[in-house]
């Protein structure tokens, strides 16, 4: 009987453990949940606050530590139609391309294909100083190749829908002199992956495309990634604008693929870019040992199609994309399980920052919201050295006017619109995201720069 009884008594205390260890898991897992969904209520409210600013029309989507924590869309896919942006919507990634293609030379390269050291004049003999310039030289920007978006009929073309040859694509930088010799400097150059486009393609024999699509959206199941945005028919096609707000919307034309290509052309979606994360995480086309060279700076923090910074002490591998009318941020710390997809179908100069704080509200770390931008007064004394008639390269004029005290911007002929300063030789525009700056140098003409966009003018006072 106490034989029976000791049987009973162990009986309970291990029905009473099982009990409590069932407890404590059941209150991690809501302690879990509850973090996640503060955490989501803390992702929306930064989101919301670039919204409210107008830097943030489009998808976000988080993952973090074997999870995705948020996934939300916020304003228009088409404004003028009133369909707003969803889940499944497509943008255009601009210049995150740049991962895509360097990607698919890492796994050339270890197929054995080619090297990372070979002279870009192994496969394009006829280049300029092709001997000289590598092919690691012109994943790390380090090649010294004059910038295509330097060139004003490559910038015109952009704007079109003209099929342009790959001849004359690297006409446009091909035959200019190079910035600095090669591997001596880090300058962000979209000409050197074009030249990433052409060797693929020399490479595997198949077209730009089909390659990325061979070595990296199949494998990956990326079904809704592509390439050629103005072709696209699709519900889910976002339209671009290079401004959005409740009162106003400015539609923009889409850039030309034929000449984006290699470096800007990939359009996709937050789910498409999420399986694109857990392929880099689980080294699903590359091996750890080469994404680990892939993401290894070479100068200035830019790998081989990344850039690799050190944020709050660990290691942060991000790309982001900025043509007129998209922008994209793709940021992962892998070592944390955690990654940040931002699409956005307008232009936005603030998504990186917008990033980065959803990443400090993630890590625990603290952070600032943007906020609108406020008129100050300035001294009558102040407003007179801003008028007058400035003059742009291209033979246009601008004409700063001031009027019972109020500063006024008028180009050529237009209408003029009110300058508010936001303070001292810095002034914005009432809905627009136009800044106008002043720099006076003594002994030298007044300046005025005009930033809207991508775009930044320079006129001299006359």
């Amino acid at each position: 009987m106490r034989h029976q009884s000791y049987i009973f008594v162990l009986g309970c205390m291990i029905l009473m453990f099982s009990t409590f260890s069932s407890s404590l898991k059941a209150q991690a897992k809501s302690n879990v949940s509850d973090i996640n969904q503060e955490r989501k209520k803390e992702i929306d409210r930064i989101i919301k606050a670039y919204a409210a600013i107008n830097k943030f029309n489009g998808t976000a989507l988080v993952h973090y530590q074997n999870k995705t924590i948020f996934e939300r869309s916020y304003g228009w896919q088409n404004a003028e139609k009133k369909i707003p942006n969803q889940d499944k919507s497509v943008y255009q990634i601009a210049s995150l391309t740049k991962s895509f293609t360097a990607l698919t030379i890492v796994k050339l390269s270890e197929e054995g294909k080619l090297s990372f050291k070979d002279p870009i004049s192994k496969f394009i003999p006829d280049y300029p100083r092709g001997k000289d310039i590598t092919i690691e030289h012109l994943l790390t920007h380090s090649s010294g190749i004059y910038e295509a978006l330097r060139n004003k009929e490559y910038f015109r073309l952009l704007h079109t829908g003209e099929t342009i040859t790959k001849s004359k694509e690297l006409s446009f930088f091909k035959d200019e002199p190079l910035d600095f010799e090669p591997g001596m400097q880090f300058s962000y150059t979209n000409s050197g992956y074009i030249l990433l486009g052409v060797i693929i393609e020399k490479v595997t024999g198949l077209s730009y495309e089909d390659a990325v699509r061979k070595i990296i959206l199949n494998p990956l199941k990326m079904t809704h990634t592509g390439f050629d945005y103005l072709a696209l028919k699709s519900p889910y096609k976002t339209v671009p604008y290079s401004y959005i707000s409740k009162t106003k919307q400015e539609k923009i034309e889409i850039w030309n693929p034929t000449l984006t290509g290699p470096a800007g052309q990939i359009y996709s979606t937050a789910e498409d870019l999420y399986k694109y994360y857990k392929g880099l995480r689980d080294y699903t086309i590359v091996s750890k040992e080469s994404f680990k060279k892939a993401t290894t700076p070479y100068l200035s923090g830019y790998a081989y199609g990344w850039f690799v910074d050190d944020l709050y002490g660990k290691k942060l591998i991000n790309h982001g994309g900025n043509i007129e009318g998209s922008t994209s941020y793709f940021a992962m710390l892998p070592d944390e399980d955690l990654c940040i997809i931002l699409l956005n179908n307008i232009t936005s100069k603030k998504l990186e920052k917008a990033g980065n704080t959803i990443l400090a509200s993630i890590l625990g770390q603290p952070y600032t919201l943007p906020q609108p931008k406020k008129e100050v007064t300035l001294s009558t004394d102040l407003l007179k050295k801003y008028p007058g008639n400035y003059a742009l390269s291209d033979d246009h004029i601008v004409h700063i006017l001031n009027e019972n005290g109020q500063l006024f911007i008028q180009n050529d002929n237009d209408p003029k619109v009110r300058m508010l300063a936001e303070k001292e030789d810095v002034f914005f525009l009432q809905d627009d995201d136009t800044e106008i700056s002043f720099t006076f140098k003594k002994g030298e003409k007044d300046v005025v720069m005009i930033k809207k966009g991508l775009s930044s003018k320079t006129a001299e006072k006359l």
